[in-house]
């Protein structure tokens, strides 16, 4: 095998489906070792062969922020930066007030995308973070130092922590319906965990699951946020009233392409 041509590389990479080829090259070219000439061949042929960029330079944009991104770790999506935006927002809002730090539960946490991204945005943020994924909960203490981020599939495990009520749950849970899973690209299927993508029968029985306990460790007048597909936004309400949540609105981003339900306590 013989060193290509940048041209080659990115006549490689469009004709694996890239839709911003030369974007790619770019970025694989700026995480290659520079004393190793082979590195960004083997780098472009992991991307046509499908892994996720994110996967191959170790890290993913997310908002302003660049978030470190472990293999077999889920890959965060643009999408969710509305649901990271309201979490900081409601955190500044609590700050403001006074009375001691603000508190963020981030539940289903992946890489700790949504936590970070709140801290970045109001310091003094405190921070708990969950995942049933011990790649995940490695990844996301990489990128949530200090923080207290723990691997368990329920809330039950804040039971024996010292975590009081928090001011914002943030559910990042999978809500793809499992019969859906076979329309994933081919990335997320081969690349990212199961556990991360599969909502279920409807997509929402991580959302029932955790729900009740959402309510329990949500302090009064805080917020619980759920990111979601628009066609669950009335199933995922109901849910969520019937374990215990006051109210609920929903807000949209089309350019994102992202709907958060928002819950009171």
């Amino acid at each position: 095998m013989e060193l290509r041509e940048p041209d080659e590389l990115v006549a490689a990479l469009r004709d694996s489906g890239s839709v911003f080829p030369e974007r790619e090259l770019a970025e694989l070219q700026g995480a290659a070792r520079i004393d190793d000439p082979w590195a960004i061949e083997m780098m472009v042929e992991r991307r046509t062969l499908g892994e996720p960029i994110e996967h191959i330079v170790g890290s993913a944009r997310f908002a302003e922020l660049r978030i470190a991104v472990h293999q077999g770790v889920f890959v965060p999506r643009r999408r969710t930066e509305l649901l990271a935006t309201l979490a900081a927002e409601r955190l500044r809002e609590v700050a403001a007030r006074g009375g001691g730090a603000p508190r963020l539960l981030d539940l289903g946490c992946g890489s700790g995308a949504i936590a970070a991204l709140a801290r970045h945005r109001v310091p003094g943020v405190e921070v708990v973070a969950i995942d049933a994924d011990a790649d995940a909960v490695a990844c996301a203490r990489e990128n949530l130092p200090g923080a207290l981020v723990v691997q368990a599939r329920s809330l039950d495990v804040l039971d024996g922590l010292d975590a009081s009520a928090f001011d914002v749950i943030a559910a990042n849970l999978p809500y793809v319906p499992t019969a859906h899973l076979v329309h994933l690209p081919h990335e997320a299927a081969e690349f990212e965990p199961l556990l991360a993508l599969d909502g279920g029968g409807d997509g929402l029985d991580p959302l029932a699951e955790h729900a009740p306990a959402m309510v329990r460790h949500l302090a009064p007048g805080g917020i619980a946020l759920v990111e979601l597909a628009p066609h669950q936004v009335e199933t995922a309400a109901a849910i969520i009233a019937e374990a215990g949540f006051r109210a609920s609105s929903v807000r949209s981003d089309d350019e994102l392409g992202a709907t958060v339900l928002i819950a009171t306590r």
